[in-house]
């Protein structure tokens, strides 16, 4: 987020104000970017098990013979 034309006050006046006229707005828009959030999580957290999964398919056989 690019905020080098405003400064802080001018920004938080800015969500003092949005807040003030619509205060729905702000909880809809963060429940939209927690929702993203949540999903960017789970879609690293699936790529990750499949590195694993594919790590574990590999060395199946070093696996089961060292059990």
């Amino acid at each position: 987020m690019e905020t080098g034309s405003i400064d802080r006050n001018q920004l938080k006046d800015i969500l003092k104000e949005i807040l003030e006229e619509n205060p729905d707005y702000v909880k809809k828009v963060l429940t939209e970017i927690i929702e993203e959030k949540r999903t960017q999580v789970e879609n690293r957290m699936s790529s990750i098990e499949k590195l694993i999964q594919e790590d574990f398919d590999k060395y199946d056989d070093v696996f089961k013979a060292l059990a």
